[in-house]
């Protein structure tokens, strides 16, 4: 039998491994490895950008998980992403990930936004990651700057990028 805590303690190691996928997978694209990213994302994954355009339209863009680890793990400019307060929920053998994120080009705060994740344990359940990998990733983007960004998300971390 199971306790509360029993189920706690477990879900804590799951939530552990969820954010070590989503930190491995940002990982890869700062080192725009197409293997790193590929191991943690599903070939058939779904990866879809929400950004309004100047007009105040909503646009999306669509990639499969085997586009975005090939046209993201080639050679580009400097990227980091960072995430902070994520909100994990697992469901047996589904998680949800959620969390704000900013983003940085070279060292510009390039956009902002929230990730959902969605992922899936795989039979692979002795990985480093304990089986799970993304199946979906939904962000939406804000490229009005980094002051609108920490206006937007008052918990944004400082700057990576010591001041000039």
């Amino acid at each position: 039998m199971v306790s509360c805590n029993d189920a706690e303690s477990l879900d804590q190691v799951e939530q552990s491994a969820i954010a070590e996928v989503v930190q491995y997978t940002f990982d890869g694209l700062a080192a725009h490895d197409s293997t790193m990213l590929s191991a943690v994302v599903l070939p058939k994954a779904n990866f879809q950008r929400w950004a309004s355009d100047s007009a105040g339209v909503w646009r999306t863009v669509n990639l499969s998980g085997a586009s975005f680890a090939s046209r993201l793990g080639q050679p580009g400019p400097s990227y980091l992403e960072r995430f902070w307060d994520a909100d994990i929920r697992v469901d047996d053998e589904v998680a949800i990930f959620s969390a704000p994120y900013d983003f940085w080009v070279e060292q510009t705060c390039s956009h902002c936004g929230y990730d959902i994740i969605t992922l899936l344990r795989t039979e692979a359940e002795d990985s480093d990651f304990r089986g799970w990998r993304i199946a979906s990733l939904t962000y939406t983007v804000d490229a009005s700057g980094e002051e609108a960004c920490r206006m937007r998300f008052p918990c944004m971390p400082e700057s990576p990028f010591s001041a000039n």
